[in-house]
């Protein structure tokens, strides 16, 4: 692997607008390594070579005139395949969207634009990010680069392979129920969901949008804090997007906050069933923790227990509904044997969509029934209520959550993972809150392990400085990468 592609990226930057080294062979690099890598990992659906090295080229162009550079010029970055970029297919890896061309950038593709970024490709996802495993995606199942029999997570596996591989040095991607974090433990690298309404959703493919976050990956905190700053800020365009004015997250990132910090951990850990290498190697997370300085209290949240139900209910509720606007008629696939406009939305959703995305608007509608809306969605949208309140006490107490990613390992290619894996993720979509997943150690198995820290709403910069102190401390080494 060429030492380019490990230099950080905010390094990387200053680098090429110094004029050090060229956009155009950092780009380059990054393209050898997709295709010494990703016929084995499948990470990418899309790529565009010729339109990167023309972005590139067009920096190099701004560097040797003393123009000024973006905060991110020249950086080579991968979208997952949900978020628009304008004149480009976005399918959302479904066969319904396979002709689909965006006609307008999302926000955040906009914001990355002005800051000078190379957008290498799509990646792939599970179908409308709707699994946990990268493998209902329409088109192809993505491997977890450190053992390539194993799932990379997801639904934004395809972005989480691409960086744990080295590919690219940070991607989008988003993230409904942990489905940034949850394939960024998988694959050994930083995954953070933002604070609800801190960064625009506006051209992004909506799942469940009470849930629904824009993300980040990358190998480092402090490439993630740098990312947040150019994509977060107000959107007029998303009516929840907060309209906070800029910040930049990478200022105090290295402060001291474990010498003042008192982190919680949820007694209800105990209720569930772990992998014995992931309670190993938490137990010893929380010892170094302890030895830093950090206040660590036991902490009850007894509406935990609810999580898995709580999100399917009101996840496939809002599935179902926002699936409604795919008719077959607007835009996306249509059938070419439809009898009657009833038979043509039938055939055109049966033919374009698949299992699971069937099987969550079946249950998304069946609990909006009107026999079942009260005793189902609204009471679980009570419930949701509960569990925020219970949470927002906690942090009277303590200023961070602190947890395994997930509760099992991934698993190999075609087997299952539990309903309550990623409860601990799941928790921060349904109560709106940021959360960071930090890779902490390599395990016995030689995958990695990462933990959880969830933070108070809109307490995404002090989440940034914990999980940077802690990535100083963890035993994971951001400079290795794997040969799958």
């Amino acid at each position: 692997m060429e030492k380019i592609l490990k230099v950080r990226a905010g390094e990387l930057r200053a680098k090429i607008c110094s004029g050090e080294i060229k956009s155009v062979d950092v780009v380059k690099a990054c393209f050898k390594r997709i295709k010494e890598t990703d016929t084995t990992v499948k990470a990418f659906l899309k790529l565009n070579e010729e339109l990167s090295l023309k972005q590139a080229a067009q920096t190099d162009d701004k560097v040797k005139t003393g123009m000024k550079c973006g905060l991110l010029e020249g950086i080579p970055i991968a979208i997952k395949d949900n978020i628009m970029i304008k004149g480009e297919s976005m399918t959302s890896a479904s066969k319904y969207l396979e002709n689909y061309v965006s006609p307008y950038d999302a926000t955040v593709i906009e914001k990355l634009r002005k800051s000078g970024a190379v957008f290498v490709g799509k990646t792939n996802m599970d179908e409308f990010a709707m699994g946990c495993s990268t493998e209902t995606s329409a088109y192809q199942k993505t491997a977890n680069p450190w053992n390539i029999n194993h799932i990379p997570g997801g639904s934004s596996g395809g972005s989480a392979a691409a960086v744990s591989a080295g590919m690219v040095p940070f991607a989008l991607g988003s993230d409904t129920g942990g489905s940034i974090r949850q394939p960024a433990g998988f694959c050994g690298i930083v995954g953070y969901k933002p604070s609800y309404g801190l960064i625009s959703r506006y051209g992004a493919c909506a799942l469940a949008s009470s849930f629904d976050q824009i993300g980040t990956l990358s190998k480092t905190v402090k490439d993630t804090a740098l990312l947040t700053s150019i994509i977060a800020g107000r959107d007029y365009r998303d009516p929840v997007c907060e309209p906070r004015e800029w910040i930049d997250y990478t200022q105090d990132i290295d402060s001291d906050i474990l010498k003042t910090a008192t982190i919680g951990i949820p007694k209800q850990i105990l209720d569930y069933k772990i992998d014995d290498e992931i309670n190993k190697y938490f137990n010893e997370a929380v010892n170094k923790l302890k030895l830093e300085g950090v206040d660590i209290i036991e902490i009850d949240i007894p509406s935990y227990k609810y999580i898995p139900a709580l999100y399917k209910v009101i996840m496939c509720a809002e599935v179902s509904a926002n699936i409604a606007t795919f008719d077959g008629i607007r835009y996306g696939y249509r059938t070419s044997i439809g009898r009657n406009l009833n038979d043509e939305y039938s055939k055109s959703r049966a033919e374009s969509l698949g299992y699971e995305v069937k099987k969550r608007i079946l249950f998304g509608t069946y609990v909006l029934g009107a026999k079942n809306y009260y005793r189902c969605y609204h009471q679980a949208q009570k419930v949701r209520t509960l569990l925020i309140n219970q949470i927002t006490d906690t942090y009277k107490k303590c200023d961070f959550i602190f947890s395994p990613s997930t509760l099992q390992m991934p698993v190999k290619s075609g087997g299952g993972l539990s309903e309550e894996c990623d409860i601990f993720l799941t928790a921060a979509n349904l109560a709106g809150l940021p959360g960071i997943t930090v890779p902490y150690s390599f395990t016995d198995s030689g995958i990695p392990m990462g933990v959880h820290f969830m933070g108070q709403r809109l307490s995404d910069a002090k989440l940034f400085q914990v999980a940077n102190a802690f990535e100083r401390i963890s035993k994971f080494d951001v400079n290795k990468y794997p040969n799958p």
